[in-house]
């Protein structure tokens, strides 16, 4: 509706309006499912949060149609984890142990995603921790300071603005890898910076909670990829122990990530990970241990297809991608020494 005349093909815009058309009902499915389940936990007695979309579209967005997603993401406490998760299903919530092994999430920062009983495709996490551990996100200082919000007359809790941003950062960055879900969380930062956001606030909690470099990157890529407005001493005050060069260079490496069909994305794992770590950080910030691809080698390992390579097997493997590789590096490394990325042009 905001396109100029003519911008876009009659043919495309009627199917961009059936997608929309179809949205809205899963929005609305979404959202019914979300007051049953809030009624269930309540009737329960168990203190429930709205994390990631729910959170933001009753907050930042206004409403679920302006926020799409395709699951709910609810924080409970440890202790009541269990039961919600065993409450739902008696609502009709689905679990499937073959795609979702009860197993692998006996340690994982939230139980077996359960799916929408008459298969819609929608689903629910019940959520007893923020993060894996590696971000020092604690779940009762977000409880502590959450808001209060009406949501069709019933008051539900969601994360203080300053808690939604460490989340949303920590979530893209840590958890992803910075690998995908990039423009969703810009979008959702350029709300939550609409809507009032305390700079200062932000940047001492990053701090605190081991965030800071997950914070940086995630506002330089929405600044540099998508034109989000983020403050110059902000950025400056979270930037990690690194030239400017180089995080020029991992800049363009990073965006690279964030494109379906890029024409020139990294073409090996391990160099991803090299890169992800030497721009994160992670010793700086205390976290020797964790990397978000751990979780995905236990994954792995429980679905029964985690795969050893010979370094010869690999080596072999990097040789048939030699233009791949020409491209990337002419792309990435041959203009380190250029300008950043620059910002897309947006209109207010």
């Amino acid at each position: 509706e905001l396109a100029p005349d003519g911008a876009i093909p009659a043919d495309v815009r009627t199917q961009l309006a059936v997608v929309v058309r179809k949205m809205h009902v899963h929005m609305f499915r979404l959202e019914q499912l979300l007051l049953s389940a809030l009624d269930t936990l309540h009737a329960r007695d168990i203190d429930v949060m709205l994390l990631k979309g729910a959170g933001l579209a009753v907050t930042a967005y206004g409403s679920f149609a302006a926020r799409p997603m395709y699951d709910l993401d609810l924080l409970v406490r440890k202790h009541d984890a269990l039961r919600a998760w065993q409450a739902l299903r008696s609502l009709g919530w689905q679990h499937d142990e073959a795609e979702y092994p009860e197993d692998f999430y006996a340690t994982h920062y939230h139980l077996p995603p359960l799916r929408d009983g008459i298969g819609s495709g929608l689903g629910l996490e019940v959520h007893d921790a923020l993060s894996d551990g590696a971000v020092r996100l604690d779940a009762e200082v977000f409880f502590a300071r959450a808001r209060q919000v009406d949501l069709h007359g019933r008051t539900v809790r969601v994360p203080g603005v300053t808690h939604q941003v460490l989340h949303l950062a920590t979530h893209f960055a840590w958890t992803h890898g910075m690998g995908s879900a990039g423009w969703r969380t810009f979008r959702d930062l350029h709300h939550l910076i609409a809507s009032g956001i305390d700079w200062d606030a932000v940047v001492r909690e990053a701090e605190e909670v081991g965030a800071s470099a997950s914070c940086y990157w995630t506002f330089r890529l929405a600044h540099a990829l998508a034109g989000v407005q983020v403050p110059a001493d902000v950025l400056h005050a979270l930037r990690p122990p690194r030239s400017e060069s180089l995080l020029r260079t991992l800049e363009r490496h990073y965006a690279t990530m964030l494109f379906e069909f890029s024409p020139s994305p990294c073409p090996s794992v391990r160099m991803t990970q090299l890169l992800w770590t030497i721009g994160m950080a992670p010793r700086a910030a205390g976290q020797d241990e964790v990397r978000p691809w751990h979780r995905g080698l236990v994954w792995a390992q429980t679905h029964g297809n985690s795969v050893q390579r010979s370094v010869l097997t690999r080596l072999l493997s990097q040789l048939t991608r030699a233009r791949q590789w020409a491209r990337y590096l002419g792309n990435v490394v041959m203009q380190r020494n250029g300008a950043a990325l620059p910002p897309v042009q947006t209109q207010s």
